[in-house]
């Protein structure tokens, strides 16, 4: 059970990693300033790429809603 557990957590985590991987790439960003949008480090940002961390879901809503904004000014 505990093994179930963990497998499905580090699942998870990487499916969070993969999208912010995924959000800071549609931004066309870089992740200095993908970092300085959402308010954060560059290195924090990288824990996230990573799965190392986590991020809230606060932070989450944010990284979306900067990856459109992005998405939006670039397509004019």
């Amino acid at each position: 059970m505990a093994r179930a557990r963990k497998l499905a957590a580090d699942s998870e985590r990487e499916n969070v990693a993969s999208e912010v991987r995924e959000l800071v790439g549609r931004s066309g960003l870089s992740k200095q300033d993908f970092a300085e949008r959402i308010g954060t480090s560059r290195s924090r940002l990288s824990t996230y790429i990573s799965g190392k961390v986590v991020p809230s879901a606060t932070l989450m809503v944010r990284m979306r809603r900067v990856a459109l904004n992005e998405e939006e000014l670039r397509a004019g």
